[in-house]
C-alpha cells in the first residue's frame, strides 16, 4: 500500500506551482501518493490551511506572496507561522528569492524551516533531493543558503 504524503504548496506564480507538481508526481510513485493543495496568495493559502480537513505533511511556502490583510497575513512567513500553530508536524520549506544574509537570519530565528531554498538554486533534480531529505526528517538548505551560513560563521 503507498504512503500518502499530504502537501501543500503556495506560490503566486501558476508556472511553479506546476513544475512543483511535475516534480512530486515523479517522486517514487509506486511508493508515495502525494496529493497537493494549491494556493496563490496569502488569503488562499490561509483559507486552505483553516479549511483543510487533514493536517498537511510538507508545506512548500514561496515567501514572497500577495498579503491578505484580513487575517494579518503578509507573507509566506505569516502563513508558516499558522501552520506551526495549526500543523506543529508539517514539514516547512520555504522559497525565496531573495539572498540578503539578514533575511535568511530571521527566515531561520522566525521559523526555524525544515528547508530553506534560494528559487535560483531549484533544478528537478534538486526538488527531489529537497523533498527525500525533508521527508527523511533531515533538514534541506539549497548552496546558496549554505553559503551564507557559512560565511556568517567566519
Amino acid at each position: 500500500m503507498k504512503k500518502t504524503i499530504q502537501v501543500l504548496m503556495v506560490d503566486d506564480h501558476p508556472f511553479i506551482l506546476q513544475a512543483y507538481r511535475n516534480t512530486l508526481d515523479r517522486y517514487k510513485p509506486e511508493e508515495y501518493d502525494i496529493p497537493s493543495v494549491n494556493a496563490d496568495s496569502g488569503k488562499t493559502g490561509y483559507e486552505a490551511i483553516v479549511n483543510s480537513p487533514y493536517d498537511f505533511d510538507v508545506a512548500f511556502l514561496d515567501i514572497s506572496i500577495p498579503n491578505y490583510p484580513e487575517n494579518n497575513i503578509e507573507s509566506g512567513i505569516d502563513l508558516a507561522l499558522l501552520l506551526r500553530e495549526r500543523m506543529p508536524n508539517c514539514k516547512i520549506v520555504l522559497l525565496t528569492m531573495h539572498t540578503e544574509k539578514l533575511k535568511f537570519k530571521y527566515f531561520a530565528d522566525a521559523i526555524n524551516p525544515d528547508g530553506l531554498v534560494v528559487k535560483n538554486d531549484l533544478t528537478f533534480e534538486e526538488m527531489l533531493l529537497a523533498f527525500e531529505k525533508i521527508i527523511s526528517n533531515e533538514r534541506y538548505f539549497s548552496e546558496t543558503v549554505l553559503k551564507m551560513i557559512n560565511e556568517e560563521a567566519t
